[in-house]
């Protein structure tokens, strides 16, 4: 059901391993679910409220290089810089629990899901702190660039 809390484990781990215990913190569950959220949403995948004053960040490592659906083949992209794939964005009023910087609300994160020559895994992520109120007022961004196949998550919004 939406908005639903999961079920909790039945077992407290701090009692089950007691030498981690030292290491709990405390954590936001997120419960993603499909969706089609907007740009005001907190959401996985999915449209970001981007500034418009600001170019979409695009991965500028040469030798793009991905599966697709068949992870027997190995396919070249074209090399040069790729947009980056929008991830996540998460407001502040969607996760108590998260500190947020000074005078920031909103964060985006975004990586480039291809594998990379130079790099030993494919996602290079970028996080982006905001503040809500100044990009909208400032406008947003009229077009992000799309998501080649293999590259981008399922969207979802997030239900905390």
């Amino acid at each position: 059901m939406p908005g639903d809390t999961p079920e909790l484990p039945a077992k407290d781990l701090r009692t089950l391993i007691p030498e981690y215990a030292a290491l709990a913190r405390e954590t936001t569950l997120l419960n993603p679910e499909p969706g089609d959220p907007g740009v005001r949403e907190s959401s996985l995948g999915g449209k970001l409220l981007w500034p418009a004053d600001e170019p979409w960040p695009y991965c500028a490592q040469e030798e793009h290089w991905t599966y697709g659906s068949d992870l027997r083949n190995h396919t070249e992209i074209v090399p040069g810089a790729v947009p980056m794939v929008p991830i996540l964005q998460l407001f502040a009023r969607d996760v108590p629990g998260l500190e947020f910087p000074e005078g920031k609300d909103l964060l985006h994160l975004v990586w480039c899901a291809l594998t990379h020559e130079q790099d030993p895994g494919p996602v290079m992520p970028q996080l982006y702190w905001r503040n809500e109120a100044e990009v909208v007022a400032g406008g947003l961004l009229s077009e992000i660039p799309g998501v080649g196949e293999g590259e981008g998550p399922r969207v979802f919004r997030t239900v905390s």
